[in-house]
């Protein structure tokens, strides 16, 4: 009889397998309880990444002649807030220049950082100075097949690529 139910929960077992759901089977002669659980079922993972058709701007450049634009910075802002580091200053300089000139950008800046030999106190510790010309971003439109041509050119280049993008570009 202790056969016949061994042999009878390793069926019922078996049967869990295969049609891959939880099984309990418990014996009331001797108390025994088996419980086993398998699936060949998988989660997909879910990535969640939104696509944006691109945006294309046009650059107008406010200017027809290049602007000079200065800035005294304190020694705390430069070493302590900016962190000593030069492309902080840059990028604190390029805030400053495009909300001081009310543009977006600066199109072929030039930077000049340098201690102020002049300084009369904290304030005027280091002299930053930024020339170019500042522009401003205009027809803003969804990117159309002609962009997106231009954007395959982009982002598809490689350094050994140069005379086959450029022919692709003046022969169009």
């Amino acid at each position: 009889m202790k056969k016949f139910l061994l042999l009878f929960s390793c069926c019922i077992v078996g049967l869990s397998v295969s049609a891959q759901k939880t099984v309990t089977t418990t014996t009331t002669t001797a108390h025994t309880e088996t419980t086993y659980q398998y699936t060949q079922a998988r989660m997909p993972q879910v990535w969640v990444e939104p696509i944006v058709k691109p945006q294309v701007v046009e650059v107008q450049v406010i200017e027809d002649a290049p602007t000079r634009w200065k800035k005294a910075l304190s020694r705390r802002k430069v070493e302590m807030e900016l962190e000593g580091k030069i492309e902080n200053v840059y990028n604190y300089g390029i805030f400053l220049y495009t909300e001081d000139t009310k543009s977006d950008m600066i199109v072929a800046a030039t930077y000049n950082f340098y201690s102020n030999p002049d300084r009369t106190g904290e304030s005027d510790w280091y002299i930053l100075e930024i020339k170019g010309f500042p522009a401003k971003f205009v027809k803003w439109h969804t990117a159309t097949p002609d962009d997106y041509e231009w954007m395959k050119i982009r982002y598809n280049y490689k350094e050994g690529d140069k005379k086959e993008v450029f022919e692709k570009v003046t022969n169009k």
